[in-house]
């Protein structure tokens, strides 16, 4: 059986991965700090990713051949230090794989690696990133591509766009919006203009499985490719709930980028993944749940 470790497999992507890599047949490891029960399908195994001795220590027990590296740090901290800290981890945590025999290892970037560009994004534009995060998002893909090549590693850079799922954090646009309503409170969009390529969670989790279950190597977009203005976004939810009369539109000048959509193409004909929810059928599962 293939023997996968998972970083991040108790977040919003995570968690909704775990299962997909079962049911592609991978025998699952989890690293974590808190005190989830293994399964028979999933392992638990403790280790802190900013401790070396701990993770060297890890991966010398489980031996994974796949590596899937999601961790890092949640939204809205895009210019915090940690960052450098998950940058640097990160490598050692490729240099432990490495010296525990991995062959093949999938991580997690951000479109926001591109920069400022209004045009559809391909994996082959040059990286500008915007922030401290896709700075060090976009230096480990450049590290780890380099060393996984050196070291006759397969590698993989997945660069998520605007994810959304059942989300906790109330600095995510879905989790706020569906707050506000639920306590019937009026909710106010101020960009509602700016364009966007929303993915739902479960189908990042099974694109990735996807990829890392392939041979295919380098940056792979993990999009939709499907233009959706946040004030449609907005109003689907409202409408999914019956609030519509809830939420205000007051269009202000904003510093964001006004499109961001992602060519998936790599990732529909390459990897052979094409995503399976509609933005209509995931907010009413989400809604529902």
């Amino acid at each position: 059986m293939k023997k996968v470790l998972l970083t991040g497999g108790t977040g919003l992507i995570g968690t909704q991965t775990v299962p997909c890599l079962i049911k592609a047949g991978f025998k699952v490891y989890v690293m974590t700090i808190g005190d989830e029960h293994s399964t028979a399908d999933v392992t638990y195994v403790k280790a802190n990713l900013f401790d070396k001795d701990e993770v060297n220590t890890l991966l010398a027990d489980v031996k994974p051949e796949y590596l899937l590296h999601y961790a890092w740090l949640s939204t809205g901290l895009f210019n915090d230090n940690m960052n450098f800290d998950f940058l640097t981890s990160s490598v050692d945590l490729l240099k432990a794989f490495h010296k525990n025999e991995g062959k093949r290892v999938v991580m997690a970037g951000t479109y926001a690696e591109y920069g400022y560009h209004d045009e559809t994004l391909c994996e082959d534009m040059p990286a500008e990133p915007i922030n401290i995060y896709s700075q060090c998002k976009d230096f480990v893909r450049q590290i780890a591509e380099s060393y996984c090549k050196n070291n006759g590693i397969s590698f993989g850079w997945g660069r998520i766009f605007s994810a959304f799922g059942k989300e906790t954090d109330p600095r995510r646009l879905t989790s706020d919006v569906i707050n506000h309503l639920l306590a019937n409170e009026t909710v106010t969009i101020r960009s509602g203009s700016l364009i966007r390529d929303y993915i739902y969670t479960k189908d990042i989790a099974a694109a990735f499985v996807a990829f890392l279950d392939s041979s295919v190597e380098g940056i792979v977009n993990i999009c939709s490719g499907k233009e959706t203005s946040i004030h449609d976004y907005v109003m689907m939810i409202a409408h999914s709930m019956g609030k519509e009369h809830l939420v205000k539109f007051e269009e202000q000048a904003s510093a964001q980028q006004k499109r961001v959509i992602g060519s998936s193409l790599r990732l529909n004909n390459e990897v052979g993944f094409v995503p399976q929810y509609n933005l209509h059928d995931a907010i009413e599962e989400i809604v529902r749940e």
